[in-house]
C-alpha cells in the first residue's frame, strides 16, 4: 500500500489543517489534500452527537450527466501526544489504529476504508523522520511505546535528544512495555479515506459512525466554574445551575471532584468544499443525564427534550466549528 501511495503521490503539500466532516481530497506528496467539490451537493446532513458516539447520515446529489468517482477523507481533529500522556482524555481505544472505532456506509452496505497518519512538531511534519529512525508516527501509548521497543537504542536516544520522546513512569502500568516508558512530543494527524462514487442525475446516502475523543477536567470543591464555560460562552446563570447542581448532590462544600467537563469538538467548515450550502441541516445533541449541563457558542441550539438539544439550518454555510461542553455529575 505504501509503494503504491509514493507512486500516486506526486503534489508537494505543506501543512495540512485537521477537519472532520467529509470532503474530497487528492493525493500528495505530505497527504490526503482537500479539493473542492464544485459538482456534488449534499443535500442534507444529519448529524447526532453523543459522548459515546457521533453518527452522521448525508444524502448527495449528481447533478451532472456522468457519475463520478473520487476519493473521499473524513480527518479527525489533531491529536498531540503531550494532551495523550497528560489531559484526561477518553479515547474509544488506546491500542488500534482504528482508535475511533470509524465506519462508513453507502446505501446501507460497510465501504472498506483505508487510514493515512501522520506527524507534525512546531508546524513542521516530521513523518519521515520518524519513519527512518524505524518508528510509526503514531501518539497514542501502547502503540508508541511497541513500536519504540523494536527501535535500536541509539535511534531512541537520538529521538530523546531531540525530544520528540519523553521518558515516563506509567501508573497503571502499559501491557508494552510496563512502567517505563515514553511519551510523544509531536502531534498526530488522521485521516480515513475511500472511493466514493456518485451516481449520474441520482442522489445517495452516506452514513458515517465513530467514537469521539473526549477531552475535559473537573469542576472541584467551591469552583464555581465560571472559567470553565467561559469559552462556551455560558452565561450569568451557569455559576447558579452548577452550584445548584453541586447541592442536589452534597458536594458544594467537598474537596472532591464534583462535576466533569466533557468537552467535544465538530469542524463543520470543511462541509463548505462541496457545491452550495448544506440544503437541509439538522444537529442533534443527546445527552447522558436530565442534570447535564450543555454549554456552546453555537446559536439557535436549543433544548426540545430534557436530555436533547437540536438545531436545524437551511442553506446552511458553516462559518465556524461546533465546540460543547457538558458538564456531569461525577457517579
Amino acid at each position: 500500500m505504501r509503494t503504491l501511495l509514493r507512486v500516486l503521490l506526486v503534489v508537494v503539500l505543506g501543512a495540512a489543517a485537521a477537519y472532520p466532516n467529509d470532503t474530497f481530497v487528492a493525493l500528495g506528496a505530505g497527504g490526503l489534500v482537500p479539493v473542492k467539490a464544485n459538482q456534488i451537493v449534499m443535500q442534507s446532513e444529519e448529524l447526532l452527537i453523543s459522548t459515546h458516539q457521533i453518527s452522521i447520515q448525508y444524502v448527495f446529489a449528481n447533478p451532472t450527466d456522468k457519475d463520478i468517482v473520487a476519493t473521499v477523507a473524513f480527518p479527525l481533529p489533531e491529536l498531540a501526544g503531550g494532551d495523550v500522556e497528560n489531559e484526561p482524555l477518553s479515547l474509544p481505544s488506546e491500542a488500534d489504529l482504528n482508535f475511533v472505532q470509524f465506519a462508513v456506509e453507502d446505501e446501507g452496505k460497510a465501504v472498506p476504508v483505508r487510514v493515512e497518519y501522520r506527524a507534525y512538531a512546531q508546524g513542521r511534519e516530521i513523518t519521515s523522520r520518524l519513519r527512518a529512525a524505524g518508528l510509526a508516527p503514531n501518539v497514542l501509548l501502547e502503540p508508541l511505546n511497541a513500536s519504540l521497543l523494536k527501535v535500536p537504542e541509539s535511534n531512541r536516544r537520538d529521538l530523546e535528544k531531540a525530544e520528540l520522546i519523553v521518558p515516563s513512569e506509567f501508573n497503571p502500568p502499559l501491557h508494552s512495555v510496563g512502567s517505563h516508558g515514553w511519551w510523544a512530543t509531536w502531534s498526530m494527524r488522521v485521516q480515513y479515506y475511500w472511493t466514493q462514487r456518485f451516481p449520474a442525475h441520482s442522489t445517495m446516502k452516506l452514513t458515517q459512525r465513530y467514537k469521539p475523543i473526549v477531552g475535559g477536567s473537573y469542576i472541584v470543591g467551591s469552583d464555581d466554574g465560571r472559567n470553565s464555560v467561559r469559552p462556551y460562552c455560558g452565561g450569568p446563570d451557569v455559576p447558579f445551575q452548577i452550584a445548584e447542581t453541586k447541592k442536589r448532590h452534597h458536594s458544594e462544600t467537598t474537596d472532591g471532584i464534583a462535576l466533569l467537563e466533557r468537552t467535544i469538538d465538530y469542524i463543520l467548515t470543511t462541509a463548505n468544499n462541496w457545491n452550495g450550502p448544506i440544503r437541509d441541516f439538522h444537529l442533534t445533541v443527546s445527552l447522558d443525564s436530565p442534570e447535564d449541563i450543555l454549554l456552546t457558542c453555537t446559536p439557535g441550539l436549543h433544548r426540545t427534550a430534557p436530555m436533547r438539544y437540536e438545531l436545524t439550518r437551511q442553506n446552511f454555510h458553516p462559518s465556524s466549528e461546533l465546540k460543547l461542553l457538558i458538564l456531569q455529575v461525577q457517579k
